[in-house]
This record gives structure tokens, C-alpha cells and sequence, in this order.
């Protein structure tokens, strides 16, 4: 579509469904309006158009104009010119992920491939059959088992290089055509090959007569290569036909889009791609959602997205707790709880995904908890990030940018709480900004791109971001209390100020929103801000934000000390050293926003 100038944008969430109206206002696109509704694809609506009719009204009484007939459907054009929209743009989480079972000969890489593949998209891997593993787990009687509990929608073969290993891929293949045989052909999964591309002739042959085939290129074609973007496009576009199509009232949705919806995560990779290339920096961005966690990372010739849509803060929260064991959930609370305490009041948001945190005790175990889970994503991620970029030095990252996203962290009662959060999650090494996408519609901007270029470009440009500020972080351990760094703040009105911040302590620095100043970092010689040599300064630019400058002494990598009483005091420290106090924890999730402006990618890199 060309030139569209008025753009509706909506982010179905499993939880939350969220609209904006972007149009162009003297000359640029801008963010004009958004409207928020519960997510209405399950019971007891069984349709999602009835929560994206809410935010669209909430929209229109905003605006002042009309967007629905009195049928419910959307005007799509501006005809007579205070009515309706000129484009749709709609992507969504709400599908149900993928059951996949991963079928090659190696885990460290043929799998690790697959699994690479596969994590890009809405994807849960069931089970896992591997041909170096014990010779228990190469029964195939014990293979079968697998396959049969996993009860898989997908099944991924990989494995042998171009050119490489035949026999036991051919086997691996032969396995998954006999357990298809016992199915009725309705119940087969669909089989994915990316292995050795001299085989596609003979496992196509194969499947002739056991089950839809579906031939890619090879993941992992030489030892030292991967090629992941055929496979995750094909399992990207079966999510989108097998599940996201089957979400009632999608259907509707797609026709006023004239488009297929796109999968949140999709979009999110391509804001975050976009934003590297663009700038010239190294971006990361967390989507933290109630059944999902996404994070895209871009830096030179890196880009990687990892989606699990097993841990989120809502509906995945029974499966996180099934992965992450409680005790390492409760090492961030600065009180004492007991397990059981704590497994009720965080399957209670499982039960309500939609609730809000009543009390200090659920806020903080519901930051636990994301704590864990981003920390999760983040692990599973960093293998990708240190195979493709030399910048990323013992598993430590130096990021330019850092963007949070989901209502876990942009609807947080103080802004420290959002920022200690994705610190904890990406403990970032040396001199980074750090941002919110508080509109919570900037995960929908690589779908609007494929609109109108130039308004997703103007929109994160102009309003997507909330600037939390400037952080420095300098890498390394002391003994607590021992002076880690000294700052000194050059502001442009000829003020001066200077710190010494000791380690496993944080520090905020008066920066204002928008204001510019020049830091002199001096580490002491345990310590690295990010030059890859201990006790060397530098001088670095910094823009203020909500935080103004955030100094992060507590080392990296992070550690909590394994006293109970000394954990509880140090976090409780941290918690007041970012400016988060007792009347905070009852403040109105994200009410703090009211006071505070978005800001564009355009003023955080200036």
C-alpha cells in the first residue's frame, strides 16, 4: 500500500490486546492515540474482534472520529475524511505455540542448529531424539516413546552436512516414518528435513506414502556454518496458517487487513534489526508476555532471535515454575517467604493472568519471577551471540541500546523497577542506554514497516521509546564496600560532579530528561568499562532520562551473596539506591508514566 496516511496498528497479546492510530500530523507520522482492552479470543468471548472493537472505540472517542460502522466493522477509508483509516496492520501472540520434536545426530550441532531454527518463531520442543546419546536412548523402542508422549505437530529432521554422514539420517528418518505408519494420516505431523541436502531425493521417497514432507535447506551445511533462515521462515508460516489462522476472529482481522497477520516476535526482530542497522549500533530488546519471552539481539553481522513460549507472566507461569526451581525464584526477594507461600501466589497469576499485583510480597515475586525467565532467554541466546561476535567477551555484553518491552516492565510502579529488571536480565558491560516501550506498540513496528516504511520509521523515531537513561557498568569483582569506580560528570552548563561508587552498590546521578553530559570513568584495576582492560578510564557521552545516570557497581558477573539475611539487606539496598521506596510499591502500575514523555530512538542516539 502507498502512502497511507492514517494507520491503525494493533498487538493482540494473549492477555491484552493494544491499538494505536498513527497518522501524519505537520508533515511526520506521529503516535495520536492508543486504546487498551482484555485480549477476548478465549472464553467466555471466543472472539478477538470484540477486545480490539473496545480499544478501537476507546481510539475514536480520543480522536473524535469515527473508525466502526454501526456494524462493528472498520471504516477502511477516510471517505468522508473524518471516518475510518487507510490501513490495518495487526500482529499477535495469542496463537497456540507449536508442539515440535527435534530429530538429528548431535547435539552440539545438528540440534543445536534445529533448536536455533525453531526458537525464532512461537515453538515448544516436546522431545528430543539424538543420535550420539546413550545407548539406553538409541532403543527405538525408547525413540518411539518419545514420539508418542510428545504427540508432535511438527517433527524436524536435521543432521549431515552437504555432502556428509547418510546412513544414520536415513535411519533417523526411517524412525520417524514408521511411528507416522501407526497414526491414521489425519494424525501424522508434519515432518520437516533440513539435514544433508544429497538425501532430499531419497527421504522424499521416503514419505511417499507416511506423511506431508516438507524439504528445506540444510540448517548446519558445513561444520563451522549455519544456515537457519530457510527453516524459520517455513515454521514461522505453519504457525501462521496452524495456529494464529485457527484464533477465533482472526479471520475477521485478516480480511480488514488484507493481509495475513504477522507473529509478534517476527515483527519485534525486525524493530530490533532495524534499529542496529539504522543507528550503527548494538541493540537488544526483551518482549516479556504472559505466554511468551522473546529477545532480538543486533550487532555487525549478528541478529538473533530467541522466542520461549514456554515462560511468560501470565498463562506460562505453570510451566516456567516446572523449569525454574523456586528456591532460585525467591533469591531476589528481599523478605522471607516459604516455597509453598510463594508457588500459591504466583499460580494464582497463572489463574489471572490478566490480575495486577496487590501487595509488595506479589510485586516483587512477579519481578522474580521475570527475573528468572529473561535470564533463562538471555542463556539460551548468548551460545548464538559469542559463536557470530568477537564484541561479546566472556559471555558479558556490551549493548548501545537496551529496550524492554511488555507490561511486566512498562507498567511497573517506579521506572528502577523496569530498569533493575533488564539489568539483572542482561547485566551489560560498560556504557548503555536504556529504554521502554512504553506505547506498547513499538513490537508492531516491523509490521507496519511493510505498510509504510516511512511511518514505522517516523513513529520510533519521533515516539516509540521512554528514555530511562544512561547506564555504566563497569565488569569485575572486589571484596564488597572496595571502591570499584570513580565518575566524574561534566554537565553543559559548566557544572561538575563527581562520585566514587563502591562495589556491589548502585548509584543514581542527577541527568535530566533530554539533557547531554560528558563522563570521565575512572575504573580502579579490577575493574573494565567495557575497553577490555581492567583499570583503564575513558570518556564517554550520556544522556539523561526518567533515572537520569545510573551507576551499576555491582559487578559482572552478578552475584548474590549466599547468606539469606545478607542477600535480603543488599537487595533491599539496591531497591533504595534506584529511588524505589515503600509508598512506590503502592503506586498505580505505570503511574509514574503520566509525568514522563515518550521519546524517539532518534533523541536517545543523538
Amino acid at each position: 500500500m502507498t502512502e497511507a496516511s492514517s494507520i491503525l496498528v494493533a498487538d493482540c497479546g494473549s492477555t491484552v490486546t493494544t491499538l494505536a492510530l498513527i497518522e501524519r500530523v505537520n508533515g511526520h507520522y506521529r503516535l495520536v492515540a492508543r486504546g487498551e482492552a482484555i485480549s477476548t479470543h478465549r472464553a467466555p468471548w471466543m472472539d478477538a474482534t470484540t477486545g480490539v472493537r473496545e480499544a478501537i472505540r476507546q481510539i475514536e472517542s480520543l480522536v473524535g472520529r469515527r473508525l466502526l460502522t454501526q456494524d462493528g466493522d472498520l471504516i477502511r477509508s477516510k471517505i468522508p475524511a473524518n471516518e475510518g483509516v487507510d490501513a490495518f496492520v495487526i500482529v499477535s501472540s495469542a496463537g497456540a505455540a507449536l508442539r515440535v520434536v527435534l530429530a538429528g545426530l548431535t547435539g552440539s550441532l545438528s540440534l543445536a542448529s534445529a533448536q536455533s531454527a525453531v526458537s525464532g518463531t512461537y515453538a515448544l520442543i516436546n522431545g528430543v531424539l539424538a543420535m550420539d546419546e546413550g545407548p539406553a536412548q538409541r532403543d527405538p523402542n525408547a525413540r518411539m516413546r518419545v514420539l508418542s508422549q510428545a504427540k508432535p505437530e511438527v517433527i524436524f529432521i536435521a543432521g549431515g552436512t552437504d555432502g556428509g554422514a547418510t546412513r544414520p539420517v536415513m535411519n533417523l528418518a526411517q524412525l520417524v516414518v514408521l511411528y507416522n505408519q501407526v497414526l491414521e494420516p489425519n494424525e501424522r505431523p508434519l515432518t520437516f528435513y533440513a539435514g544433508n541436502t544429497h538425501l532430499a531425493d531419497q527421504i522424499t521417497a521416503l514419505f511417499a506414502d507416511a506423511g506431508e514432507l516438507r524439504v528445506v535447506a540444510n540448517v548446519r551445511p558445513g561444520l563451522e556454518l549455519e544456515n537457519l533462515g530457510p527453516a524459520h521462515a517455513e515454521l514461522e508460516a505453519i504457525y501462521r496458517k496452524r495456529s494464529l489462522a485457527e484464533v477465533s476472529g482472526f479471520d475477521t482481522l485478516s480480511q480488514w487487513a488484507g493481509r495475513p497477520i504477522l507473529p509478534t516476535t517476527r515483527s519485534f526482530g525486525q524493530l530490533i534489526r532495524y534499529l542496529g542497522d539504522r543507528y550503527q549500533l548494538k541493540v537488544v530488546g526483551i518482549d516479556l508476555g504472559s505466554t511468551s519471552t522473546s529477545l532480538a539481539a543486533r550487532a555487525g553481522i549478528l541478529f538473533s532471535l530467541t522466542t520461549r513460549a514456554d515462560i511468560g507472566i501470565g498463562l506460562s507461569v505453570k510451566p516456567a515454575l516446572k523449569q525454574i526451581p523456586l528456591e532460585r525464584i525467591i533469591r531476589w526477594l528481599p523478605f522471607e517467604i516459604e516455597l509453598a507461600h510463594a508457588q500459591n501466589l504466583l499460580l494464582n497469576k497463572w489463574l489471572r493472568p490478566a490480575s495486577v499485583p496487590q501487595t509488595q510480597e506479589e510485586l516483587l515475586l512477579e519481578y522474580a519471577l521475570a527475573r528468572e525467565e529473561m535470564r533463562q532467554t538471555v542463556a539460551q541466546a548468548r551460545p548464538a551471540w559469542l559463536q557470530n561476535e568477537p564484541f561479546l567477551a566472556d559471555q558479558i555484553c556490551q549493548w548501545d541500546l537496551m529496550i524492554g518491552a511488555g507490561r511486566t516492565l512498562t507498567r511497573t510502579p517506579h521506572p528502577g523497577h523496569a530498569a533493575l529488571l533488564l539489568l539483572d536480565a542482561l547485566e551489560p558491560v560498560g556504557v548503555s542506554q536504556i529504554a521502554l516501550d512504553v506505547g506498547g506498540i513499538a513490537t508492531a513496528m516491523g509490521a507496519v514497516a511493510g505498510v509504510n516504511p516511512l511511518a514505522a520509521t517516523e513513529v520510533v523515531e519521533y515516539d516509540a521509546f521512554l528514555n530511562l537513561g544512561t547506564v555504566v557498568a563497569p565488569k569485575g569483582t572486589a571484596r564488597r564496600g572496595e571502591l570499584a569506580l570513580r565518575v566524574k560528570v561534566c554537565y553543559q552548563n559548566g557544572g561538575v560532579l563527581q562520585k566514587e561508587v563502591a562495589y556491589g552498590s548502585l548509584a543514581l546521578i542527577p541527568l535530566d530528561v533530554g539533557e547531554r553530559a560528558t563522563l570521565e570513568l575512572h575504573p580502579t584495576r579490577r575493574f573494565d568499562v567495557g575497553l577490555g582492560e581492567p583499570g583503564r578510564g575513558v570518556t564517554a557521552e550520556a544522556e539523561g532520562g526518567v533515572l537520569g545516570l545510573v551507576i551499576d557497581a555491582r559487578g559482572r558477573p552478578l552475584e548474590l551473596p549466599a547468606d539469606d539475611v545478607s542477600r535480603r539487606n543488599l537487595l533491599q539496598e539496591w531497591l533504595e539506591s534506584i529511588g524505589i521506596d515503600e509508598k512506590d510499591m503502592g503506586s498505580k502500575p505505570g503511574g509514574w508514566l503520566h509525568e514522563t514523555a515518550s521519546h524517539g530512538v532518534s533523541e536517545l542516539t543523538a
